[in-house]
């Protein structure tokens, strides 16, 4: 009788065990593949230059530029100093999508020194904005401070996207009480889709009436997707150190999505 008892309780456990293994499925994203393609890279950014949508295939999209840190041994610093990637369109899940809605022209994934940050931030603000070796912050008549990136450094201006002007008191607001936690848009929501330096982008030429359709549908979709037990990527591992030895993104997805395009 005791080890009848024994069997079904470790059944039970087992059973346990076995639908939460089944309800964590994670919907990997064009973002993981570059995790695993420049698993080697120290330092790199992220950006999402555009989105979009088909209404004919109910399909979500993005396009990226990846800013690569090479390790050149001149001391004449150049844009030969990166390695600059640009996607065609990805599809991606309605989780991703909703996800990263807001944050057009924003840096959407980093890696320092071998740590990744999944967390948005203004395109930059990781890696270069801030730091002494690209540039400083000028005080303006107004009293207030902007970065300004020294002039052979000044082509990374375009890089980030060309129209952002980082103040001071954003950047240090940043550091203070967002860094490493939560995505940051500016302490009065300047930054991302909304940015006036979005215009040329694909998804900022749609009308309001399409936009707010697809936000529609796109919440609709990721609810149903989270109710069947999916999550992306993003909700684990935002600040870990990755190399090819010791990755805990590369065993943590179970569940692709597919990724694809249809022209530039």
């Amino acid at each position: 009788m005791k080890i009848f008892q024994t069997l079904i309780i470790s059944s039970i456990l087992l059973l346990i065990v076995s639908c939460g293994a089944e309800r964590k499925k994670y919907l990997k994203s064009p973002l993981d593949e570059i995790i695993t393609t420049y698993i080697d890279v120290e330092n790199y950014s992220v950006i999402l230059t555009d989105m979009d949508y088909k209404e004919d295939s109910d399909a979500y999209f993005h396009k990226y530029k990846i800013i690569l840190e090479k390790n050149n041994k001149t001391t004449k610093p150049t844009e030969d100093d990166f390695d600059i990637k640009r996607t065609d369109w990805k599809k991606v899940s309605a989780i991703t999508f909703e996800e990263h809605q807001k944050d057009l022209g924003m840096t959407v994934l980093s890696k320092k020194n071998g740590v990744l940050d999944k967390k948005s931030t203004p395109a930059g603000y990781n890696n270069y904005v801030g730091n002494q070796k690209y540039g400083s912050w000028e005080r303006q008549s107004n009293g207030s401070s902007f970065w300004a990136f020294y002039g052979q450094y000044h082509f990374m201006s375009s890089l980030l996207g060309g129209s952002n002007r980082y103040g001071r008191n954003d950047y240090d607001h940043y550091r203070t009480n967002n860094r490493g936690r939560t995505s940051y848009y500016g302490r009065n929501n300047t930054y991302g889709t909304s940015s006036t330096g979005n215009t040329s982008s694909t998804w900022n030429s749609k009308p309001q009436s399409f936009k707010d359709k697809v936000r529609t549908n796109v919440k609709r979709s990721a609810t149903s997707l989270r109710s069947k037990g999916y999550s992306s990527s993003k909700s684990y591992g935002s600040s870990s150190r990755t190399t090819r030895n010791s990755n805990r993104y590369s065993s943590s997805s179970s569940s692709r999505s597919r990724s694809g395009g249809y022209g530039k």
